[in-house]
């Protein structure tokens, strides 16, 4: 999963964010992968603890972003229902 912070040059606005989940299929089979866009350091923590990111990826996954721009966080499966839930699917 790819959390990328879109307006990480702008250090007085809200921050935004897009997070991309990876395919694990070919993805011709299941066409364009969606973003989901977050606005706000809160709601990206509380998507990010709602998906099980462990508190130590969060913490350092944290750091990342704020240093690059953003982050990828490996090993973070979703099945397809949960992805249509999040509207990533």
């Amino acid at each position: 999963m790819r959390v990328v912070w879109i307006n990480s040059n702008d250090t007085i606005a809200t921050p935004r964010y897009t997070v991309t989940f990876a395919c694990y299929e070919p993805c011709e089979e299941f066409g364009a992968q969606k973003s989901k866009a977050i606005v706000g350091e809160a709601d990206l923590l509380r998507f990010l603890r709602l998906i099980n990111v462990d508190a130590d990826d969060l913490k350092t996954g944290s750091r990342v972003l704020q240093e690059r721009g953003y982050v990828e966080f490996a090993n973070i499966v979703l099945p397809d229902e949960r992805l249509v839930v999040f509207g990533l699917r």
